[in-house]
């Protein structure tokens, strides 16, 4: 089954839960949280009280985006939100514990992911997923947390391809998720690789979105855009 995830990172932080609940409204099937902590990643993100708080507006499921220093230190923040579905962390810098953030997440009754940045290779996941220890991947077609920066689909499609074919030889993947480099035009050729959820944000279900402009002209902007999506995500 294809999905999509509204980018909480791309929504009006003044007017979450409206944004929030929108999203909902629509069919959106899960929230996708960016938490970033300035060391990871130049920027900041997401944090506990607001997730938990959206956990209490919302029963959309979520896919919570570890782009940190110390991931074993987030999860236990968040593992206590029943909304999360999955927990997403960077094989970049975690290599040698790898095995044991994965077992920390399951622990906790969450669906554990692994991000590939753009430069790292899928032979990366490559005993990841022989030994059936993850349930999903994420290919990021853009470098985390850096804003004006090319997108790379290129890079996503053939990293997907790889991946379908590992995950049909060993084990069956969940999701295999793109974030960034998601637009209009992109989405068919990703679709045919193998993606299955994308996460979508300012060039998709946000595209021309201007928070000056009043909410109803946003609202039809949205609508509009998560209608011309779910023609794509058939």
């Amino acid at each position: 089954m294809t999905t999509m995830g509204s980018s909480v990172i791309c929504m009006d932080h003044v007017n979450l839960e409206r944004d929030v609940v929108l999203a909902e409204k629509l069919g959106v099937e899960y929230l996708h949280l960016d938490v970033m902590d300035g060391q990871f990643v130049p920027r900041y993100g997401l944090y506990p009280e607001i997730i938990f708080r959206m956990a209490h507006v919302s029963e959309m499921k979520m896919d919570l985006h570890l782009m940190v220093e110390d991931p074993e230190f987030a999860i236990e923040q968040f593992k206590n939100i029943e909304n999360i579905q999955y927990i997403s962390v960077h094989i970049e810098n975690n290599e040698k514990d790898i095995l044991r953030i994965v077992d920390k997440i399951k622990g906790y009754s969450k669906r554990a992911g692994i991000v590939l940045n753009l430069n790292t290779p899928v032979t990366a996941l490559n005993d990841l997923i022989k030994h059936s220890e993850i349930d999903s991947v994420t290919l990021m077609g853009i470098h985390p947390g850096v804003l004006l920066q090319k997108p790379r689909p290129e890079t996503v499609i053939e990293k997907a391809k790889a991946i379908v074919k590992l995950a049909d030889e060993f084990c069956k993947l969940e999701m295999i998720q793109c974030d960034g480099a998601i637009n209009f035009d992109t989405i068919p050729r990703m679709l045919s690789a193998g993606v299955t959820n994308f996460v979508c944000g300012s060039k998709t279900l946000y595209k021309e979105v201007n928070l000056r402009d009043p909410w109803e002209i946003n609202q039809k902007k949205i609508e509009g855009n998560y209608k011309n999506l779910r023609k794509l995500l058939k």
